[in-house]
Formats: structure tokens, C-alpha cells, sequence
């Protein structure tokens, strides 16, 4: 019964968007907070996409798996940008990340397409 009650919350969207949003404000809250920036950097880099598998149907958490295994190229691309433009070129985090995002989405879709 408790089980039930637990897969039934985990697939709610209502259950989905707490989770998610806890899981986002606990990586914010831990790396704002932590004194350790390599920590801080673990958390922050939490594959968020990975426990989101367990509200994907059974019959297709294998195509989603694979296709988060593929995206970790354009993650990759978009993360290092993202430090080069901060670190390097001095742009604020706003505009750093503005732009790491539309190459992340770029990315994507060009792999996408040739996928």
C-alpha cells in the first residue's frame, strides 16, 4: 500500500515538480553555502536527467537513457563554454549563461539531425 502510494505520487506531475524543484533549490542552497568549490561543483553538476528516468514509461527508458548518454556531448560543449565565457572573457554569469544555453540547444539539434 505504501509502495502504491509512493509510485502514484512519483508519477503525478504535482510529485515530479517538487522533486525537481527540490532538487534544483538543494544544488543552488549547497552551492551557495558550501566553502569547498570542488563540492560545490559535484553538486552543482548533479546528472539531473538520470533519476528523472524513473518517471519515464518502462517501455521507453531505454531510448531515454540512451539519448541522455548522447546529450552529454552538447551538456559538455554548453558547460565548457559557459566557464570560458566567465573565466576568460569576463561576461557576466547572466549573458554567460544565455549564450552557453543556445549553444547547448544548437548543439543538440545539429546532433540530433545527424543522429
Amino acid at each position: 500500500m505504501v509502495k502504491s502510494i509512493i509510485e502514484t505520487f512519483l508519477k503525478s506531475l504535482q510529485g515530479q515538480f517538487i522533486i525537481g524543484g527540490l532538487t534544483v533549490a538543494g544544488i543552488a542552497y549547497f552551492s551557495n553555502n558550501l566553502s569547498n568549490a570542488a563540492l560545490s561543483g559535484i553538486i552543482g553538476a548533479l546528472p539531473v536527467g538520470m533519476p528523472s528516468s524513473v518517471f519515464v514509461d518502462d517501455s521507453k527508458v531505454e531510448a531515454y537513457a540512451l539519448n541522455l548518454l548522447i546529450m552529454s556531448v552538447p551538456l559538455f560543449i554548453a558547460t565548457f563554454t559557459n566557464w570560458f565565457f566567465i573565466s576568460k572573457m569576463k561576461f557576466s554569469k547572466y549573458k554567460s549563461v544565455g549564450l552557453s544555453m543556445c549553444i547547448f540547444l544548437g548543439s543538440s539539434l545539429l546532433l540530433l539531425l545527424f543522429k
